[in-house]
């Protein structure tokens, strides 16, 4: 529409949120992830992602697996109920 602005995108200099430039640590990220894959693992919420279907408490599958411990999964539902 005419007259209205476009958000601003990360990258762009208007945009202050979400701009690459001001993450000063990578590790943080990377430690983040980490807590959040453990805790899924914790509460036995990721399978295989050669498990087949799902068990009724899995709510992710580990896209990267390293000597049996997922290190990246994907939501392949919202709910285990």
């Amino acid at each position: 529409m005419e007259g209205m602005s476009q958000p601003a995108r990360a990258g762009d200099e208007a945009g202050g949120a979400g701009n690459v430039d001001e993450v000063d640590d990578v590790d943080e990220i990377d430690e983040a992830q980490r807590r959040f894959v453990e805790g899924l693992v914790a509460r036995g919420e990721v399978a295989s992602a050669d498990a087949g279907p799902l068990p009724p408490n899995v709510t992710h599958v580990a896209e990267d697996e390293h000597d049996g411990v997922a290190r990246a999964v994907r939501r392949r539902r919202f709910s285990a109920r």
